[in-house]
């Protein structure tokens, strides 16, 4: 249920375009009769709701830094010096400086093929191997950009659709959903060395396929299945799929401890699953639409993005022990440089020094 102030138009531009189609995220919050407006009035009364029931918690946290992109949705990733975002709108990854909390290079990353309709499917982002790895859904590739200069350095043809990325050392992994699979790039060579199956055809092509990296071993998420997906990065292969609670639409973030993985608006909660047991093990309760997940500082970091907050949860007990009100559209969060790093679809970059 999309929560939006009262007479701004901003938000709605990031999460739904001017035909007023939405990511599926999005149109599980808007009622039966498909409008937006009816959508907001019941958002703002579940969004408030969440807020009374969090009155009594600690914030968790400080906002230290706003840093203005322009509107729309885009990827978030942290790691080979610089904090990484684009935005949607103007097909361009900005590199920003952490000593300056600023926007201090743009490179433009224009995909060949139109990006699908729907905002936020141009691609994710990862940084590690000494690059920043952007994925582009159109186009079936994965960019390399240099971070020394911050220049496309490859263009990597991966399967159809890549969206969720992420890192090892000596390996970049992106989800294909459109077959769905998973393909292992090689950053010495910048070739795919093996493509992992996740699913049947049939689960292909969800709104959005996430990924991950943890305690020795690759997470995926299979929305269609209302499943995650291990993969053992010594042998390429799957060994273990976890039914969950409901559908994993949103991000996933991964320990030795615990993987957790965000339910969006279709589940409204966060899974928790024990790596060792295979099995769910606990979920995250009193949240709205959780999008955005983070490890670091002791936590669990969650985006919920109708309520407008960042919440800290306890990993040990799946309670949250902080909230932030943050307003705008929170929806990817990243650790790096001492902070939490929140990409608000508003036009914010927001850096939060955790308290407590």
């Amino acid at each position: 249920m999309i929560d939006m102030h009262e007479g701004s138009q901003t938000g709605a531009r990031s999460v739904c375009n001017a035909k007023g189609k939405c990511p599926k995220w999005v149109r599980r919050a808007i009622v039966a009769s498909g409008s937006i407006a009816c959508a907001v009035g019941v958002g703002a009364v579940s969004s408030a709701a969440v807020h009374e029931r969090g009155a009594g918690l600690p914030r968790g946290g400080k906002v230290v830094a706003r840093i203005v992109i322009p509107e729309n949705s885009g990827v978030l990733a942290v790691g080979e010096g610089a904090v990484w975002t684009t935005s949607d709108a103007v097909s361009m990854l900005m590199r920003l400086d952490p000593k300056k909390n600023a926007v201090v290079a743009r490179t433009k990353i224009t995909s060949h093929n139109a990006c699908p309709e729907l905002p936020g499917s141009c691609g994710e982002a990862a940084a590690g191997n000494n690059a920043v790895w952007v994925s582009r859904v159109s186009d079936n590739a994965v960019l390399r950009i240099d971070p020394r200069d911050n220049s496309v350095a490859a263009t990597i043809p991966v399967g159809p659709q890549p969206e969720g990325i992420a890192t090892t050392p000596g390996a970049v992994w992106v989800v294909d959903k459109g077959t769905p699979s998973v393909s292992r790039i090689d950053p010495a060579t910048n070739r795919v060395v093996a493509t992992i199956r996740i699913g049947p055809t049939r689960a292909c092509c969800s709104d959005h396929m996430a990924i991950t990296a943890g305690g020795g071993a690759v997470w995926v998420s299979v929305p269609s299945q209302s499943a995650v997906v291990r993969i053992d990065p010594a042998t390429n292969a799957v060994t273990a799929r976890v039914r969950l609670l409901g559908q994993p639409c949103a991000f996933l973030a991964a320990d030795e401890r615990a993987v957790w993985a965000a339910g969006g608006h279709c589940a409204r909660t966060v899974m928790r699953v024990d790596p060792r047991t295979k099995r769910v093990s606990g979920r995250v309760k009193g949240l709205l639409a959780p999008i955005g997940l983070a490890l670091g500082f002791g936590s669990l970091w969650i985006a919920d993005l109708d309520s407008k907050v960042i919440d800290r949860v306890n990993r040990r007990t799946g309670r949250i022990s902080g909230r932030l009100l943050v307003g705008g559209y929170p929806v990817r969060l990243a650790i790096g440089f001492g902070s939490v790093w929140v990409r608000d679809d508003t036009g914010r970059v927001l850096r939060i020094k955790p308290q407590g």
